[in-house]
């Protein structure tokens, strides 16, 4: 009697499981490191953004102290304002845990224009976190 098979063979599901976990593997970490870039893409134009503002607050005033309207930052980061009658600085913390431990630290941005990054791996460029 010839029956007829219907389904797969543990064999078969035990192989296209081992495959999709192979697969897995190399593109989550690919995934990831593609959303950590995105995420640094996204606070660096919040901070340039909020520099900008308080640029425009300096001119109307002759001061950046009393500066409102200055975004306390995302999901991602904590934008912390530190304000003086002639300068300014903007420091972005990482808050979530998918930006924890990212290479790049911290982001700062002065009214000089000068963006650093604060605990930054060693050998991480400005480049690579600042996009430019």
């Amino acid at each position: 009697m010839n029956s007829i098979r219907n389904g797969f063979s543990l064999i078969e599901l035990l192989i296209a499981l081992a495959i999709i976990t192979i697969l897995s593997g190399v593109a989550y970490p690919g995934y990831i490191a593609h959303m950590k870039k995105v995420y640094r893409t996204e606070i660096v134009g919040l901070l340039t953004e909020q520099a900008q503002r308080l640029e425009r607050h300096y001119l109307r005033n002759g001061s950046f102290i009393d500066a409102t309207g200055v975004s306390a930052g995302n999901d991602r980061y904590r934008i912390t304002v530190m304000l003086n009658a002639q300068d300014f600085s903007l420091i972005a913390t990482p808050l979530s845990s998918a930006m924890a431990g990212d290479r790049c630290g911290d982001f700062s941005l002065s009214s000089s224009g000068a963006r650093t990054n604060p605990g930054a791996e060693p050998g991480v460029t400005r480049q690579e976190c600042w996009g430019r």
